[in-house]
């Protein structure tokens, strides 16, 4: 069985630190055993026709606005030409139709009643036509000398803008309504096109009076409805082959909407059920070194009363009590120590002093220094003499093959030799540490890495002689990891377990060479 540390969740995503404060704040209410709650699955089915409905209607705001504003510009524009024409035709019907009937002496003084009959005549036949709705003539006192409504004639009124601008020698078209203050008493209808024209005849170089002359705005709004209909037909089309067009993109951008709610609550139940293991991992871990720090502390405390209280010890059995209290307060403190080394290390407040090191070296001085410690223990070298200098914490790095020793050792059977090798593959140095102990079961879901569970064997009472935090792993995991290296382990029942460690031949540590924060997760299994 060989299984490596992998630091992350469910579906390759990294449980955040926001997920750890969760998993805090769900232990302080309730470190017991919890059952993960999953969210409620949501299908969802395809549904392109309702994608294309409301990406239409979006679509459409826009449109109806560009359609509103396009008409009101055609609408101008139509208009304007329209007025333009009707000044070019009323200026025509005034050089050729009108002023050759009248005079300047005429304009300014007046028309007789048979001048006037003579120029309805003149003009009946020649159809100014059906076209013109109403002709008058102005005289500069603001006086109607002429009108084909005659009884609009002789009569003065207050002279307009556009009549002034018309006696001052400008022509002009504009849009009215045919109630304006000249036309009381009249039955014009609007809307009208209103048209005046300077009146300057032949000998003179001042304007004499002004014509005016009211066409109808009928043929002007069946333009503007004619174009306005070919403007939206072309806009309906646009819109719907824009549509068609975009049929696809609705289509797949539904799907990869769909998609990413999917993956989100898949995520999201994932991570529930990691939180939920690492909930319960954690407890049997506070579980088990609370019980070893209970231990301790009982066992400081009874020491202490029993050379408190009694009166009979001599000097030989004190310093016996006395030695128990100091492994006891050695082991709370080692715990403690590791503890708060673990957390600096996760948090990324642990800097690496990198030198260049002789890894065989050493092996060599861990080696010998874990054999003065355990006269007993059976270690055995084999080093590869082709291994070259790593940069590395050599401290640390020490560290960590302690570490490996220490378990080996302690779960092999006594008198069982624990072997150290060394191997370089031109791109790290890879170490490894094989026991002879019971080795581990393929179904053993460990949290050796992390600190949170260790395998036990033969029982409660093999619990009580491996003493321990179960620290150490997670320790050498987090050194391991700030040199850019990785640890793993193989192991079968019965055959011991081999666990390795590699550091790269030129280690590149994050920068200010400050560890690297971890975050908890499962073990992969190889």
């Amino acid at each position: 069985m060989k299984k490596e540390w992998a630091p992350k969740c469910g579906h390759g995503r990294s449980l955040t630190p926001a997920d750890r404060n969760f998993l805090e704040l769900v232990n302080v209410a309730d470190p017991g055993e919890r059952s993960v709650t999953m969210l409620a699955t949501t299908k969802y089915g395809f549904n392109p026709f309702g994608s294309l409905v409301r990406f239409g209607l979006l679509a459409l705001v826009p449109v109806v606005a560009l359609g509103a504003v396009l008409a009101h510009e055609l609408n101008v524009d139509v208009q304007q030409r329209y007025l333009e024409t009707a000044r070019r035709s009323a200026t025509l019907i005034t050089q050729v139709g009108i002023q050759p009937l009248l005079s300047a002496e005429q304009v300014a003084g007046g028309l007789k009643p048979a001048e006037v009959s003579l120029i309805d005549e003149k003009l009946q036949g020649a159809a100014v036509s059906q076209e013109v709705r109403r002709l008058k003539v102005w005289n500069r006192s603001g006086t109607i000398v002429y009108s084909d409504n005659n009884a609009l004639v002789g009569k003065t009124f207050p002279i307009d803008t556009d009549l002034g601008e018309a006696l001052e020698g400008r022509s002009s078209a504009s849009i009215t309504d045919g109630h304006d203050e000249e036309n009381a008493g009249d039955d014009l209808q609007g809307p009208l096109i209103q048209v005046y024209v300077p009146l300057v005849f032949n000998g003179t170089s001042s304007v004499s009076g002004a014509f005016e002359l009211y066409l109808p705005y009928a043929p002007v709004q069946a333009a503007i409805d004619q174009e306005s209909n070919q403007l939206y037909g072309v806009l309906a089309a646009g819109l719907a082959l824009f549509y068609a067009a975009m049929f696809p993109v609705a289509f797949l951008a539904d799907r990869w909407r769909r998609r990413l709610l999917h993956e989100a609550e898949t995520t999201a139940m994932a991570n529930l059920a990691v939180l939920e293991r690492l909930n319960r991992l954690k407890s049997e871990f506070l579980t088990r070194i609370s019980h070893q720090f209970r231990t301790a502390l009982v066992g400081i405390q009874g020491f202490s009363e029993v050379i408190r209280d009694s009166e009979t010890l001599d000097l030989a059995e004190v310093k016996t009590f006395a030695r128990d209290i100091y492994n006891d307060a050695e082991h709370l403190d080692r715990a403690f120590s590791q503890m708060v080394d673990l957390d600096r290390m996760e948090a990324g407040g642990t800097i690496l002093k990198i030198a260049r090191t002789d890894i065989n070296q050493m092996i060599n001085g861990v080696v010998e220094t874990a054999r003065r410690q355990n006269p007993k223990s059976v270690i055995a070298v084999s080093l590869d003499p082709t291994v070259p200098m790593v940069s590395c914490d050599r401290e640390k790095v020490s560290q960590v093959l302690t570490i490996l020793l220490s378990n080996a050792t302690k779960y092999s059977p006594a008198g069982s030799e624990v072997e150290v090798t060394s191997q370089f593959d031109d791109e790290s140095v890879m170490v490894t540490v094989k026991d002879h102990g019971p080795g581990m079961p393929p179904d053993f879901d460990d949290g050796l890495f992390v600190g949170f569970q260790r395998h036990l064997t033969n029982g409660a009472s093999r619990t009580d002689r491996i003493s321990g935090t179960g620290l150490g792993l997670p320790i050498a995991r987090q050194i391991v990891e700030m040199h850019g290296g990785r640890i793993w382990f193989d192991s079968s029942v019965g055959q011991g377990s081999d666990f390795h460690f590699t550091l790269p031949r030129q280690v590149a540590p994050p920068r200010d060479e400050k560890a690297l924060a971890r975050n908890l997760g499962p073990l992969k299994v190889g």
